[in-house]
């Protein structure tokens, strides 16, 4: 199953839960060698610039970890219905 799940952080940046790109991961790598790019990933986007790489923030751990802030995402309202 693909999740992806979008929250308003600010006008300028919003936050994403999804499979994140080959160059978002290398990015990320540099600084964390978890970031294999395989998983799910909480990311930050730019929202002039939204396909731009995103900033890796974490790697959840599961499928069901990422579900849970999706459902805090549309809890607390943030979460941007697609």
């Amino acid at each position: 199953m693909t999740l992806q799940a979008v929250a308003t952080l600010s006008n300028r940046e919003s936050l994403c839960i999804g499979e994140i790109t080959a160059r978002e991961a290398e990015m990320a790598r540099v600084e964390n060698p978890e970031f294999d790019g395989f998983g799910l990933y909480l990311v930050a986007v730019d929202n002039d610039a939204p396909s731009a790489p995103a900033k890796v923030l974490a790697k959840f751990s599961s499928e069901d970890a990422a579900l849970t802030l999706a459902k805090f995402f549309r809890a607390s309202g943030s979460l941007i219905a697609g």
